[in-house]
């Protein structure tokens, strides 16, 4: 059993809103960071108590989740955009932040939980997990992701799509999807944000996140929320994108259908876990 450090929730947390407080509170993009990120924490805790961790790991991964986008405040001080291609890859910042500036001392004392905790971190937002990981490695990795797809299918409907973008609303509303990201869509893959380039290609890289879930909570708590269904009801004035999106929610509905009971069958089967022995 891999012997994990306890984690001082209480001081963590408040370490991490005296560190946002920093910031122009004004601006909507810092408090939906803000927001988010304590929703992950959360997130990443409900995954992994499914997965019946022992406590340290279920602390450990909460832990995760509350720094996984630390760099984001940084970002939108500096850059004013939440785009990496347009200023940095918040996931390599973010970890950059703690592990090489040494912030990550500030949340927990001790170093021994260093390793998984970067790692994580900056695999949140990699396109493919690398192959090399551990299974303990691979498994934070995908409860931090599922829960980071989780809240940003909430951050889509909560908040306005032009602050989260920068694009006016008309971008997405009479843009096409372009032909690289409908056949990411169709195939059943998360969306390479390099081919995005309209305000509807980056909706569908969104909407496309439920690829990438992993574990049957997840599934079910995307169906409690409602988000992803309305995300779905997107009503675009370009003709084509409005045909194309009719493909795309029969593509969305199935696959929810089909993977969620196979993920189902796999954690019935005990494939998933957080412990290693």
């Amino acid at each position: 059993m891999i012997n994990t450090v306890m984690i001082n929730r209480k001081r963590a947390e408040q370490t991490f809103l005296e560190y946002t407080s920093r910031y122009n509170m004004e601006d909507p993009k810092i408090r939906l960071k803000v927001g988010h990120t304590l929703r992950v924490a959360g997130l990443c805790e409900r995954i992994a108590e499914s997965l019946d961790p022992d406590p340290g790991e279920k602390d450990l991964v909460w832990l995760i989740g509350l720094l996984h986008d630390i760099g984001r405040f940084e970002q939108v001080r500096i850059y004013h955009t939440f785009r990496d291609a347009e200023s940095v890859d918040h996931a390599q910042f973010s970890a950059d932040l703690l592990f090489r500036d040494g912030m990550i001392r500030d949340y927990i004392a001790r170093g021994d939980q260093d390793r998984i905790i970067e790692t994580a971190i900056r695999c949140h937002n990699a396109y493919r997990l690398p192959e090399n990981l551990t299974e303990r490695e691979k498994t934070f990795c995908q409860i931090l992701r599922d829960a980071d797809k989780i809240d940003i299918l909430r951050v889509n409907r909560e908040t306005p799509m032009t602050q989260i973008y920068n694009l006016p609303e008309e971008a997405f509303l009479t843009s096409e999807i372009s032909d690289p990201v409908y056949e990411d869509m169709l195939a059943h893959r998360d969306v390479n944000r390099a081919n995005s380039r309209t305000g509807a290609d980056f909706l569908m890289g969104h909407i496309a996140f439920v690829y990438g879930l992993v574990y049957p909570v997840s599934f079910r708590i995307v169906g409690e929320q409602g988000y992803l269904e309305q995300m779905l009801a997107f009503e675009s004035r370009n003709e084509r994108t409005g045909e194309r999106m009719k493909r795309i929610r029969e593509e969305i509905r199935d696959y929810i259908q089909n993977q969620g009971g196979r993920a189902a069958a796999r954690e019935s089967n005990g494939e998933t876990g957080v412990r290693e022995e």
